[in-house]
């Protein structure tokens, strides 16, 4: 589960960090990076602390609730200004993603519905 979910990290932060949810993945990529639950290793692969992970994200979900709870703005700002960057390890599985080109997302086409709406069949 949390494999996969690394994976998605890099997906929608793909996007980009002015989309929200390119922004919330990159809180809980740092999050998770920076108390170790997420590993960069030299060759520039990353892999999970299973060991970890999981009071990491308890953490962070904590961190949030707590935040929403108490209405406290300025609390949420700091956390949003920390971690919904653009850091090294983020630039690192960006720019291999793009150098193996990697989509960033599918793009369907429909060849028969663009004949329909274009009138010729």
């Amino acid at each position: 589960m949390y494999v996969s979910f690394l994976a998605g990290c890099f997906r929608s932060i793909r996007f980009g960090l002015e989309e929200a949810h390119g922004k919330g993945q990159a809180l809980q990529f740092n999050w998770l990076f920076e108390k170790g639950a997420f590993i960069l290793h030299p060759d520039e692969t990353f892999s999970v602390d299973f060991n970890k992970v999981e009071g990491v994200v308890e953490s962070l979900s904590r961190e949030i609730l707590t935040i929403q709870a108490k209405g406290d703005k300025g609390a949420a700002k700091t956390l949003l200004q920390k971690y919904c960057k653009m850091t090294q390890p983020l630039k690192v599985a960006l720019e291999k993603l793009e150098i193996i080109q990697v989509p960033v997302d599918i793009a369907p086409e429909f060849p028969i519905i663009d004949q329909i709406l274009n009138g010729s069949r």
